[in-house]
């Protein structure tokens, strides 16, 4: 489940770095928004196993 995380954080972090428009200094609006939402969820998966691996332990 973890490498699920990783994965999604990763494709996060490149649509972040795509949404830029270097020419023009903008940002595409939707592709920003999807970009932070991957973000947001693949760092949720990651503390979730992060969490259960640790009670798993004690």
């Amino acid at each position: 489940m973890a490498k699920w995380g990783l994965f999604i954080v990763s494709i996060g972090c490149l649509l972040l770095l795509f949404s830029a428009n270097a020419k023009t200094g903008k940002y595409d609006i939707l592709n920003l928004t999807t970009a932070l939402f991957l973000l947001i969820v693949g760092a949720f998966i990651l503390v979730k196993e992060k969490r259960r691996n640790k009670t798993e332990k004690d």
